[in-house]
């Protein structure tokens, strides 16, 4: 921190803080007290009396001053100059370097660039945060607010210890210390010699040796942090993040982009990289890159806490970020984001990109293993096969797995505890976007035909071998995407339902009204948050009446025709990448883009229930083995109706039934069916049962 003036004491002379700690907040103390001593000497012309009576709380930095030379009070006017302080200082951060001087936070701004002024101007600028009472010597000297202002610092700093004037240069300094984010004017509209100047809380407390707190960026400790050889990925991925520290201290100025699903290891990545350069990790949410402030803070704080500084990104499809050069700090910066998005690094930067897979099987184990969650190897083999999450999904889902799997008396934890706790974290990423059903039951109370149900079966077994079969023809994440045709009523959603219990895993349903967008883009990133969130926790998404988002591109005539292709061309290509269960229900399969089809790993066709089905349906629906088969069989074989129409039959006539206090019976049955026709505009075939009593039924 020395300046060019600013010499070291010589060797014969006992340093006065040699038996001082070299830790961060003694550097801090002996630097700021350094500038209240030039503040004393400059302010009285020589004679720091009258200063000292204006103010009398400096008497007692003037006495710890004057003690810590090895002087005493009656001596203090001659002898407590702001050059021996400083040379007595320059020592000690000599001794200091010999040992851990990289640890000192101010001794690391001066590596990055500060002068020795520019961190004496940033100390007296930051002094009402150390000592309130400064703030009233400011307000009295300035008549303004408690903070000094630029022609404050101009005037106490303008001559330097040879004499010569320096006004511009503390004018450069000040500049300096604001473009690089250090201070910050409380009145940029005033003239620059008027500003009031302050310095960050988050960068004073870092001087101090303190931990900031931020609520935009989190602060991870080297001790906080996972080596690289703990990292749990597979043999390949684990090969190239051992790779990346060499590969960033060969080439510092690199950024580092780490890509993947979201909580999936790639912020753990990150710490296990800033370890292995000796650094801890500074990790700022995406607001940093439009607030010029947090950016510059940003580059200052990594230099003061010595990390690694990354920022979390969701970028949505079709965008981009630019990372501009970050202030004070020559090293890597990284990004943690997903795989949508450009990402753009300015400044002449290369850029260094990772892509983070979901984990497979056996890396979901270790992850499950590590947990701390005491199962035995075979359950643990079970919860790695039931459910593709990612890293971080394990590891937020094991304790609470565990809970659900004590309140239900059991040590154990089966699939549906880890499917339990999944649901609680999926929150609004999700659930803003999307309405979770209920599942539950059999395909085989399902009437249907047998193409259909071999079908099913081909779907259920590539949903259960989906990472083996895209291991196999190495086809990627192994994502299912599965379109389910036909009238409405036929059981596309229930068979969606049926679906996921059959699978172990919930199904959410995604809500067109909060999804589709009327504002250009907005549509592709609500889908590409529901499509992620899902994802992540390995739940089945259903796409009902796909045929509004999957619609066949047309020609471009208008702005409107070119931004609903735009969303069309979005979703085909993310489709095609995402790596969960996709369910797309059509009642029109023939308004459905061809490319959506052939992205499609299986298209299941639902028919209308011919007259065994009917019967089959109705007789599931009813449970009434009382009743007339006679009539059951000529309603299925005159009554072309859909599954969904027979249910609503079935329904109504139980609510007649509970009305009328007696077991379900055929007037009920009739008179429910005539209801079901009404509201299709039509009569029904079936004549009321006993004619005489038409009125009393109507």
């Amino acid at each position: 921190m020395n300046t060019p003036n600013q010499q070291p004491q010589s060797a014969s002379r006992e340093a006065p803080f040699a038996d001082l700690p070299h830790t961060a907040d003694e550097h801090f103390r002996l630097a700021l007290f350094g500038v209240v001593a030039h503040l004393i000497e400059v302010w009285g012309d020589g004679d720091p009396s009258e200063v000292l009576a204006a103010y009398p709380f400096l008497q007692d930095y003037a006495d710890e001053i004057t003690a810590s030379l090895g002087g005493t009070q009656t001596d203090a006017p001659p002898g407590w100059t702001t050059g021996h302080w400083r040379a007595a200082l320059a020592d000690w951060e000599n001794a200091a370097g010999a040992g851990d001087g990289t640890a000192l936070p101010l001794t690391r701004l001066f590596a990055a660039g500060l002068s020795g002024l520019e961190l004496e101007l940033l100390l007296a600028v930051g002094l009402p945060e150390e000592d309130p009472r400064f703030s009233e010597l400011f307000e009295r000297t300035t008549g303004r607010d408690g903070h000094p202002t630029t022609g404050l610092l101009l005037a106490w700093w303008r001559d330097g210890e040879d004499g010569a004037d320096r006004v511009e240069e503390v004018r450069r300094a000040v500049l300096s210390l604001v473009r690089n984010g250090l201070i910050r004017s409380l009145n940029p509209e005033a003239p620059r010699s008027e500003w009031s100047l302050a310095v960050a809380e988050s960068l004073w407390d870092s001087l101090r040796g303190a931990e900031p707190v931020v609520p935009w960026l989190r602060i991870d400790s080297p001790a906080a942090l996972t080596p690289l050889r703990d990292y749990i990925a597979s043999p390949a991925v684990q090969d190239a993040c051992r790779q990346l520290p060499d590969l960033l201290l060969e080439r510092p100025a690199q950024v580092l982009a780490i890509r993947g699903p979201g909580h999936n290891g790639r912020k753990t990545l990150l710490g296990g990289v800033a370890l292995a350069l000796g650094k801890g990790l500074l990790v700022a949410d995406e607001s940093v890159l439009t607030d010029v402030r947090r950016w510059s803070l940003l580059g200052a704080l990594a230099v003061t806490l010595n990390a690694l500084p990354a920022v979390e990104l969701v970028i949505p499809p079709g965008e981009a970020r630019t990372l501009p050069p970050l202030p004070l700090h020559a090293g890597p910066v990284a990004i943690a984001t997903g795989r949508q998005g450009g990402i753009q690094a300015a400044g002449g930067r290369s850029l260094l990109t990772l892509v983070l897979p979901m984990p497979d099987e056996t890396c979901r184990r270790l992850h499950w293993q590590a947990a701390a969650i005491d199962q035995t190897p075979e359950v643990l083999d079970v919860l790695a096969r039931s459910a593709r999450l990612t890293s971080g999904g394990i590891r937020r889902a094991a304790p609470a797995a565990a809970s659900c799997a004590r309140l239900d008396g059991r040590s154990e934890i089966r699939p549906v505890d880890v499917q339990l706790a999944c649901r609680g974290l999926q929150g609004s990423r999700l659930e803003t976007l999307a309405t979770r059903l209920e599942t539950g039951g059999s395909l085989d109370d399902l009437a249907l035909d047998e193409q259909t149900r071999e079908d099913l079966q081909a779907l259920i077994g590539r949903c259960l071998h989906r990472e083996a079969l895209a291991d196999r023809f190495r086809q990627g994440g192994g994502g299912v995407r599965a379109l389910l045709s036909g009238p409405s009523g036929t059981g596309k959603t229930l068979t969606a339902r049926l679906l996921g219990a059959r699978l172990g895993k919930d199904l959410y349903r995604i809500d067109l009204s909060a999804t589709v967008n009327k504002y250009l883009g907005e549509t592709e990133k609500n889908l590409e948050q529901a499509l992620a969130a899902a994802e992540e926790l390995d739940a089945i998404l259903l796409l009902d009446e796909g045929d509004a988002l999957m619609a066949m591109r047309t020609d471009v005539g208008s702005a409107n025709d070119r931004y609903a292709n735009l969303e069309t061309n979005f979703l085909l290509q993310r489709i095609e990448t995402f790596e969960g269960i996709l369910l797309v229900t059509t009642n029109a399969a023939d308004r459905i883009d061809k490319a959506f089809t052939r992205r499609m790993d299986m298209v299941v066709p639902f028919r209308a229930p011919d007259d065994w089905q009917r019967w089959q349906i109705l007789q599931m629906h009813l449970e009434a083995p009382w009743l007339d088969d006679g009539l059951v069989q000529e309603i299925a074989s005159r009554c072309a109706l859909t599954g969904g129409q027979l249910r609503n039959i079935a329904q109504h006539a139980q609510l007649l039934a509970l009305q009328s206090g007696k077991p379900i019976s055929e007037e009920h049955l009739v008179r429910a069916l005539e209801r079901e026709y009404r509201k299709t505009g039509a009569l029904s075939p079936i004549k009321p049962y006993g004619a005489t009593q038409v009125q009393t039924w109507n």
